[in-house]
């Protein structure tokens, strides 16, 4: 039995990218394009986290499969003020198998949803970091910000997309297709310069916070 490894550890533009170098994170310069015939599937999900907690039916799986996937964030809000309530995550544990093997595959590129309530001078962080279980010292960030430096509140849905500059790999798959256990953690932080400005990200009434993922693959 393979068990999770749980760890706890904006959207915005303009963005930073951020990787912990080691041996299993590479640049984009040694990716491939290409995909195993037999793609795995999801055998468990599960989640943990202040924004999406077990016990909780506030998240929603959204695409078909291993390489369509998303999550809807019902629960997911951080607000100001209120400094115990400015920061928040939700972190996924995803297991998979029937990859065919000698296949390795990573996160490539993130997309974040949400809605986003914003005095002047204040300000949110996100922050998407994936890792694998059975090499947990390789993690790579995806990370952005937005601040409003006008003279009027900013409230606003907002949907942002980035690449990572560089991939944390799962183990190589064998042959019993088993492809490893993927954590990827959503996290968002607010900041203001005052103890009374207003600051939120999260759901309104039509936009749920939400995330989604893209692969790249490499033969190992």
């Amino acid at each position: 039995m393979h068990l999770p490894v749980f760890s706890t550890l904006s959207f915005l533009v303009p963005f930073t990218l951020t990787s912990l170098a080691n041996a299993a994170t590479i640049p984009l310069s040694g990716r491939v394009a290409a995909a195993p015939v037999n793609l795995p599937k999801i055998t468990s999900l599960s989640y943990s986290g202040s924004g999406c907690p077990s016990s909780s039916p506030g998240v929603e799986r959204t695409g078909g499969g291993f390489e369509d996937i998303g999550f809807r964030l019902n629960g997911f809000k951080a607000s100001l003020p209120g400094i115990e309530d400015s920061t928040t995550n939700c972190q996924v544990h995803l297991q998979a198998s029937g990859c065919a093997a000698g296949w390795q595959v990573g996160i490539q590129s993130a997309t974040v949803k949400g809605h986003v309530t914003l005095d002047p001078g204040a300000g949110v962080n996100w922050f998407l970091t994936s890792y694998w279980s059975e090499n947990a010292a390789s993690t790579n960030t995806i990370q952005g910000s937005i601040s409003n430096t006008g003279s009027s509140r900013l409230d606003e849905d907002v949907t942002r997309s980035a690449d990572a500059g560089a991939v944390a790999w799962s183990p190589c798959a064998k042959g019993d297709g088993f492809l490893g256990i993927l954590n990827v953690n959503f996290r968002v932080a607010l900041v203001s310069s005052s103890s009374s400005q207003r600051a939120f990200f999260g759901k309104a009434a039509n936009t749920p916070a939400a995330e989604s993922w893209k692969y790249v693959w490499r033969q190992c």
